[in-house]
């Protein structure tokens, strides 16, 4: 029998460029999005035939989300592996911050993820052995100018993933995080100024299904030279940091 992942956020970008590697690994792919139309393209993009189902759910209604999750596990049994990929920004704001926006952010980037996970873990606890991956990003590490609610909307899931890690470990089901830096996809083209080092969404997923499927490491990086920069600046003093951040401000 294939292996089962389930994937939100499938129609574009990382989420869609997993599904492919997912699927012509050998796995059967049920993939998410709110886009149907794209997720029936996406179907026809993998070298196996019938390894992608497509799923529309809109991750931020929780009573939609609890609903399709439950007749999609009924149909197809529990996935092995869950990647709870979706998520949005609004770059390039020169506000401090819009509330309207940063709620809309926090609203699918956050709670639409915790939905998902609401609705998957009671059939997740009947099953050893399985993952739930969360998407972060590096930008959750410490707060960037002009993306307060999207920065803080990521530090949000990585330090929920961190506060359930042993709880769930003991349940059998082990919690993990993707944190990339910049990747060439739809939401990052919405940035208007230069991303350093950034890659192709195809090698990303090459990196990621590589390590999800060879590691057990909690976080997952790439590309990690750049990881590894945003690392070294998580541990500078305030006071340095926000210097840097100042002189970020005039260039941007």
């Amino acid at each position: 029998m294939k292996k089962l992942i389930f994937v939100t956020g499938a129609s574009s970008g990382i989420g869609r460029a997993l599904s492919i590697k997912f699927a012509n690994s050998g796995w059967k792919v049920l993939a998410s999005a709110r886009r149907l139309d794209l997720l029936k393209k996406l179907t026809k993009e993998s070298e196996n035939l019938n390894t992608i189902t497509p799923i529309k759910m809109d991750i931020s209604n929780r009573k939609t989300v609890s609903s399709q999750i439950n007749k999609t596990i009924k149909k197809y049994g529990i996935p092995d592996i869950v990647i709870l990929n979706a998520g949005t920004n609004n770059p390039n704001s020169k506000y401090i911050f819009s509330l309207e926006e940063t709620e809309q952010i926090f609203k699918i980037n956050f709670f639409g993820t915790l939905n998902c996970l609401h609705a998957l873990l009671p059939f997740l606890k009947k099953k050893n052995n399985s993952q739930v991956i969360f998407m972060s990003s590096v930008a959750g590490y410490r707060g960037l100018p002009y993306a307060a609610a999207y920065c803080s909307s990521k530090s949000a899931i990585t330090t929920f993933a961190e506060s359930i890690y042993n709880q769930c470990k003991n349940l059998g089901i082990a919690i993990r995080v993707i944190n990339p830096g910049f990747v060439k996809t739809p939401l990052t083209d919405k940035n208007k100024f230069k991303m350093p080092m950034i890659i192709p969404v195809e090698k990303a997923a090459d990196i990621m299904y590589k390590k999800i499927i060879f590691s057990k490491k909690f976080e997952i990086n790439c590309p990690w030279l750049f990881c590894f920069i945003m690392k070294i600046l998580r541990l500078l003093p305030n006071s340095l940091y926000l210097s840097l951040t100042q002189l970020l401000i005039k260039r941007l």
